[in-house]
């Protein structure tokens, strides 16, 4: 609330609001060169240009305090400098201010006479009179250094109500045109590095000798720019385009100007003119290209656009949209957008989007997009995404998608992607990376790697973890982790140095030093410590194998729960040695080895005469125990018989069934016979006569047959033997 103190005066400038002011004398208006007093209120300027002058929004209570003190308060708390003509404005009278959260504009409005107006220029808010009939008039003036006196070159001067404006020359001289619509028309003078000042000059009259005073070292400290170019300027394209007399003019005047159209030809030549680097516009229509300070509404170019600080609204640019500072709303080109802040909202470019600080909307682009911080949304192109922080978002590519920070949600690209980590998920074509943890999954079609992953991976390439997987992994050439607290699947392989939780299946091979759950392969399963659930393989090899083992070849030191393959070999497990005669073979010497439950025989039958018969043998085992030291041997075996010295190319094999009964004599010595059925099959033939010429079978066999053309013949016997545990 702002009210008037309830006093007397003989000035009101309305009903309500009453102010006491006496009119100054008419020296105390001239003691700052030219016949008035200026007033300039200075205050550090702190990151709020992201809105009007007039729009910040201020609280200040107080009681019975001069205009000028309320003037004072105003202009500290919107952070800005005020000026104004003293000559023009009551400042001693009383007034009350009970503002809360209330923006600038509207306490003026209330505060000061209807007579009065007021303008923001960069950070300056300036009051002046109403303005009267044009009496232009032309003004000359010099700009010098306040410190060394020197001629200041290339600083603007501009008719605040008017937008006028000109640059000093080489011995710091201007010469302005001047509308004189008021009795004291306000001048900016500006410099970069300087501090600015405002002048109010009366009609006909020179400028004279102004004095800028040097920034301190405190005064020239910029915002620190972590970035490689800090501003729209430092752009090869803005510096090609734009004339070097209006980018100073810009960094000379900043924010100057709020303008509701401009029309552009080119960056250089525009309705806004030398101004149009300090103007923001509501309206922008840029038939080649168009410069302008910002944009707060719409822009539409045929070419390029750009702007030095931020773009609030729509732009369209044939070709380009530079935007040097924030961007919030929509930028389409047929080319690039590119925006050095922050961007909330949507990019659509032909080729590429680039975005300098975080990214919260859309990127969408024929070639690449860029965001070199944080992106929050989604990007799609159709060759890259690029960002440089943390991802909150998703990348969609048809080529490479990289993250260099965290992607919280997911990638999905047709070649690569890439990531520091990932808490959602990746989709790729080609290559999934992932430094460091996976949260939610890999599913590449060439490859997967990650530090660790809790969601699995899904290759028909490799997958790989040097750490933990807890949810599988299923490739169809390689899947290596160092621990897995799931399954793999391979068509190829599966390589775990450390533990796996539920178990192998691989193709090709299985290897991992813990296994709980088993292994499954074509090929080879390989535990240099324990398996959990058994092992069927090609080839077996387990340290201890707490579920057995099924293969060609069974390699353990400790086996339980059986082993069944041609040659089984359990250091901890099953092994005899015995010296055995039957009714066919007087001597042969045999080796069994496995385990009691299912054990492999290897022998051999030599001649014990000159020219008699030889063989060897293969078979399986079954070890029943019937007392502690009584047992049963259940084997079937197959023995290659040559009934002469020499070898001969002939079937001629003798299978039997034995079942033998076996006694611990003492250790590991045991005694053993038994009835056997033998089946001969044979295709043994006299050379001369072409029959049949096996001497093995008895006269009087069980049956006699043929299949083929082998003899098979079947008949009782017996077998005997003795034999050594160890």
């Amino acid at each position: 609330m702002v009210m008037a103190a309830d006093h007397t005066s003989p000035c009101n400038s309305r009903p309500g609001v009453r102010r006491d002011a006496p009119e100054l004398p008419r020296s105390r208006a001239r003691t700052a060169g030219p016949a008035f007093l200026t007033l300039l209120l200075t205050f550090l300027t702190s990151a709020l240009h992201a809105q009007s002058l007039l729009d910040r929004r201020i609280t200040i209570h107080a009681e019975k305090i001069r205009l000028a003190k309320a003037l004072d308060l105003i202009a500290k708390d919107a952070d800005c400098k005020l000026s104004y003509n003293a000559a023009a404005v009551p400042v001693d009278s009383i007034v009350h201010l009970q503002v809360e959260d209330r923006s600038v504009e509207r306490v003026l409005r209330e505060l000061l006479p209807k007579e009065l107006k007021w303008k923001a220029s960069g950070q300056h808010l300036i009051i002046t009179s109403q303005a009267g009939p044009r009496q232009q008039f032309m003004s000359r003036g010099t700009v010098v250094d306040a410190s060394s006196g020197e001629a200041i070159a290339w600083a603007s001067v501009l008719e605040v109500q008017r937008g006028r404006s000109v640059t000093t020359g080489d011995q710091g001289d201007f010469s302005i045109a001047l509308a004189g619509d008021v009795d004291r028309t306000p001048l900016r003078i500006a410099r970069h590095g300087y501090r600015d000042t405002v002048f109010y000059l009366p009609r006909n009259n020179d400028v004279g000798r102004i004095r800028l005073k040097p920034l301190n070292d405190l005064e020239r400290l910029e915002p620190l720019c972590e970035f490689e170019r800090c501003g729209v300027e430092d752009l090869g394209v803005a510096r090609l385009l734009v004339p070097s007399a209006q980018l100073q003019q810009a960094m000379n005047l900043g924010d100057a100007e709020r303008r509701a159209v401009q029309l552009s030809l080119v960056p250089s030549v525009s309705t806004n003119g030398p101004l149009a680097g300090s103007a923001v516009n509501a309206v922008s229509v840029n038939v080649l290209g168009g410069y302008a300070r910002g944009v707060d509404g719409l822009e539409v170019g045929g070419g390029v656009n750009i702007v030095a600080d931020a773009m609030t609204g729509f732009q369209f640019g044939g070709l380009a949209n530079l935007v040097g500072g924030r961007t919030r709303g929509v930028q389409v080109a047929g080319g690039l957008n590119h925006t050095m802040r922050s961007l909330n909202g949507l990019q659509f470019a032909g080729l590429s989007n680039t975005v300098w600080d975080t990214l919260s909307g859309v990127q969408v682009a024929g070639g690449v997009n860029v965001v070199k911080r944080q992106m929050k949304g989604t990007q799609v192109p159709g060759a890259a995404n690029i960002t440089l922080g943390d991802l909150k978002g998703v990348q969609v590519s048809g080529g490479v998608n990289v993250a260099h920070g965290a992607v919280e949600k997911s990638q999905v690209a047709g070649a690569l992607n890439y990531a520091r980590s990932v808490a959602g998920g990746q989709v790729a074509a080609g290559l999934n990376v992932s430094l460091g943890d996976v949260g939610g999954g890999q599913v590449g079609f060439g490859a997967n790697y990650a530090r660790s992953g809790t969601g699995g991976q899904v290759s028909f390439g490799a997958n790989i973890v040097p750490g933990e997987v807890s949810g599988g992994q299923v490739g169809f050439g390689l899947n290596y982790a160092h621990h897995v607290t799931g399954g793999q699947f391979s068509f190829g392989a599966n390589v775990v140095p450390g533990k796996v939780e539920a178990g192998q299946v691989g193709f090709g091979m299985n290897y991992a030093h813990h296994v709980t759950g088993g292994q499954f392969t074509f090929g080879a399963n390989i535990v240099p410590g324990t398996v959990e659930g058994g092992q069927v393989g090609v080839f077996n090899f387990a340290v201890k194998a707490l579920g057995g083992q099924v293969g060609i070849v069974n390699i353990s030191d400790t086996v339980s729960g059986g082993a069944v393959g041609l040659l089984t070999i359990s250091r901890k497990g099953y092994h005899r040695a015995d010296l055995v005669c039957n009714d066919v073979m007087p001597l042969s010497v045999q080796l069994r080895t496995g385990t009691r439950v299912f054990h492999n025989i290897l022998g051999y039958s030599p001649a014990v005469t000159s020219g008699g018969r030889w063989g060897f043998l293969y078979g399986f085992g079954f070890e029943p125990r019937l007392t502690p030291r009584g047992f049963l041997n259940i084997d079937l075996t197959g023995e290659q018989v040559v009934e002469q010295e020499e070898w001969v190319d002939a079937v001629n094999v003798v299978g039997r069934l034995s079942l033998r009964y076996g006694y611990t004599i003492h250790g590991g010595l045991v005694i053993t016979a038994g009835p056997v059925l033998n089946v001969l099959v044979s295709d043994l033939r006299d050379p001369d006569s072409g029959t049949h010429s096996s001497t093995l079978p008895p006269g009087d066999p069980l049956f006699a047959d043929r299949s083929g053309t082998a003899q098979v013949v079947g008949w009782l016997g017996w077998k005997a033997g003795v034999g050594v545990r160890f």
